[in-house]
């Protein structure tokens, strides 16, 4: 039998187990809320990036810079502030991919990533582009019928003839292929490597043939890649996980302010001295637009508090994962609208508001879509 000294020490013990085992359990319980309450807070500002990235991308093919011939200063004015304001949503776009995607492997495997990567970009650009050709040159009549054979239907989907605006997923289903390279690195040395990589593209890809271009230089550089969108992904990764001081946020928007005065009244002056380059300031991967749009993505992050503490952040994420609809439809939508005179002049007063229209009614056909079985694949 169990002596009563025994029986004490026990019951002492159990008990003091007991205790700690409910501590360690409330400890991770807490751990848990905070790191899902950390998720839920980065996702917000992902989300909300890609619902600024959406609606400025609408905007700049309804202000329609590219199409202006009018040599009015004032109306170019304009169309020249938009185009530069807004010019960061396809750059935003493709940081939000380099803050979520490139610790995929703590998530899921390679066939899993490259599994969603076709369910989520490939399959909707491939049925988009079949969708949208038919109701384009059978509604619409504005897009040249094609005979239908394999050799068409593959130069159709990779020459984006269904819209120009296409090009750029076909860059990003590249550049989601290379995300591997850099996603199973070790943790501890991933940012390092980021940031090295980073610096590395500035340099080569945007900073000295920006600075050939500008100064007209009769220099020949050959250093320039077909992956340069990779810049956007290792910055997007910085950002999202390195903490800023409060100095070197303030650095980073400085420069971003400055690379926006450069982009809008470089290209003005270019504008009203008659130069024909007036590309010279543009480009996604030029160095003015890469300062500019991390400065705005920073800009984003550092102001998430502001969603997530009112209580947006679910309605902020739903929205954030449609805006991908928006991105396919909002051209046709726009296009389709014009039938309608009446209507149009309504909405086209103004381009910001004819923009929140057309995002707005696009979203809301990607929520119903979403809702649909089979369309639901098409705003994945």
């Amino acid at each position: 039998m169990m002596s009563l000294k025994n029986i004490f020490i026990h019951i002492f013990s159990y008990n003091f187990q007991k205790e700690e085992k409910e501590e360690k359990d409330k400890f991770k319980s807490e751990l848990k809320i905070l790191q899902k309450k950390n998720i839920s807070e980065s996702i917000s500002y992902i989300s909300f990036a890609k619902i600024i990235s959406s609606y400025g991308v609408i905007v700049l093919h309804i202000n329609g810079f590219w199409r202006n011939k009018s040599k009015d200063i004032k109306h170019f004015l304009i169309l020249n502030f938009y185009e530069s304001f807004f010019y960061y949503s396809v750059p935003v776009f493709a940081l939000s991919i380099g803050a979520t995607l490139l610790n995929f492997n703590e998530k899921y495997g390679l066939f899993e990533y490259n599994k969603k990567r076709f369910f989520k970009v490939f399959l909707p650009l491939l049925c988009w582009n079949i969708i949208l050709y038919y109701y384009k040159a059978y509604f619409l009549k504005n897009l040249k019928k094609e005979k239908f054979n394999l050799i068409n239907i593959w130069n159709f989907f990779f020459l984006s003839k269904v819209s120009h605006i296409f090009d750029s997923l076909h860059v990003f289903l590249l550049t989601y292929m290379l995300i591997p390279l850099i996603s199973f690195v070790d943790k501890s040395k991933k940012i390092t490597i980021c940031i090295y990589y980073f610096f590395f593209l500035l340099i080569t890809q945007a900073f000295i043939p920006y600075l050939i271009n500008l100064f007209k230089l009769n220099i020949i550089w050959k250093y320039t890649f077909k992956i340069g969108y990779l810049i956007y992904i290792f910055a997007g990764y910085i950002i999202h996980n390195y903490k800023f001081s409060n100095y070197q946020k303030s650095i980073i928007y400085i420069f971003g302010i400055i690379s926006f005065c450069i982009h809008f009244v470089g290209t003005l002056i270019c504008f009203y001295n008659k130069d024909k380059n007036l590309r010279l300031h543009k480009g996604y991967l030029n160095f003015p637009s890469i300062v500019y749009s991390c400065a705005i993505f920073l800009f984003i992050k550092e102001n998430s508090y502001i969603i997530s503490k009112r209580n947006y952040s679910k309605f902020v994420n739903k929205i954030g994962s449609l805006t991908l609809g928006p991105f396919f439809i909002h051209n046709t939508l726009n296009d389709t609208i014009g039938l309608y005179p009446k209507i149009f002049k309504i909405i086209s007063f103004n381009t910001l508001l004819h923009s929140l229209f057309i995002f707005i009614l696009s979203l809301s056909i990607s929520i119903i879509f979403k809702y649909v079985p089979i369309l639901k694949y098409l705003v994945p």
